[in-house]
Order: structure tokens, then C-alpha cells, then sequence
């Protein structure tokens, strides 16, 4: 049976979904090791099949960035509950995820209406690397003392990796 674009795109994103509730709530491993195997999940709907199978989706189009930004905002929502729940940062840091993932929201949300991968950019994913910086200062107390330089480095780094992927990356295509 062959699956359609469509089909084959619905399934990757399901999958990702699961393996990220796996991940969170049946993995009995430290947070800190959680967050990034989150994040390698975000290569299983386009990154890894492509060196499975011959025929695979295209992850340029817009209906795969529309899936995969919705499946984006799924499984971070399942990251922030969970670790309001059980991440034990401060209350300070808890409004900052929030905000953080809120600010990605609006980006996602004018992106899906605007049809517009710009606003990827305006409003870059600072939510996922922060999370996980946070709870690596969190977990590290060494790493208290390098706070301010850790998540500036995070914030350069998505910044100039958000701008390869909507902008550099996009206009090439094009």
C-alpha cells in the first residue's frame, strides 16, 4: 500500500506526538535529558525518513510547514504543562517559558494566516532551547554563575538559525 503525501504527513506528525508524551511521562530520566530527545523528535516527520525511504515528503512545502508548525505547538504545550507540573524552576522562570512560548504562538498563529514563513522569523522558537537551558541551570548549580552568557548564547543561536530556515534557506527555494 502506497500512502499519499498527505497520509504519509499525518502519520509523522502522530507519531511525533506520542513519542513526545513517551518521552515526558513514562521515560523515568532526568528533564534535562528529556527536552533534547524532544527536540531530535522534530526530525522524525521530515529529517529521518528521508534517509528511510526514497519517496518522502517534500519539507519545503506549505502544507508540511502548516502541519509541522501545528505539531510544533501541540507538542510544546504537552513540554510547558509538564514542566510547570513537575520541572521544579522558579516562578520566575515558569513566567518566562510561558511568555516565551506565547511569543512563538502569535508567530505560529500570523504565520498559518499570512501563509507567511517571515513571521517565523519575527517571532523565533526561543521557547524550547530557553526551556532546556533553564532546566540545565536548574539542575547544574556550576552553571548558575554563567546564566546571563548561557541564554544569550541560546537567543544569538536561534536567532541567526531561525533566520537560515524562513528567510535564507526559503529564498533559495524560491
Amino acid at each position: 500500500m502506497i500512502l499519499n503525501y498527505k497520509k504519509k504527513l499525518l502519520i509523522s506528525q502522530i507519531i511525533r506526538i506520542v513519542i513526545t508524551l513517551i518521552i515526558l511521562y513514562t521515560l523515568n530520566i532526568p528533564i534535562f535529558i528529556k527536552i533534547p530527545l524532544i527536540i531530535l523528535t522534530d526530525s522524525i516527520d521530515c529529517g529521518i525518513p528521508h534517509y528511510l525511504f526514497d519517496k518522502w515528503i517534500n519539507c519545503n512545502t506549505n502544507i508540511y510547514q502548516t502541519t509541522d508548525k501545528i505539531t510544533d505547538i501541540v507538542c510544546y504545550t504537552l513540554l510547558l504543562v509538564y514542566i510547570l507540573k513537575y520541572g521544579g524552576l522558579s516562578s520566575n522562570y515558569n513566567y518566562l517559558l510561558i511568555l516565551l512560548f506565547i511569543y512563538r504562538l502569535i508567530g505560529t498563529y500570523l504565520f498559518l494566516i499570512k501563509k507567511n514563513r517571515t513571521y517565523l522569523f519575527y517571532f523565533p522558537n526561543f521557547f524550547l532551547e530557553i526551556c532546556f537551558g533553564l532546566v540545565l541551570i536548574n539542575n547544574f548549580l556550576i552553571l548558575k554563575n554563567y546564566k546571563e552568557f548561557i541564554l544569550i548564547a541560546i537567543v544569538i543561536y536561534k536567532i541567526i538559525l531561525e533566520y537560515y530556515l524562513h528567510i535564507y534557506k526559503n529564498t533559495k527555494i524560491m
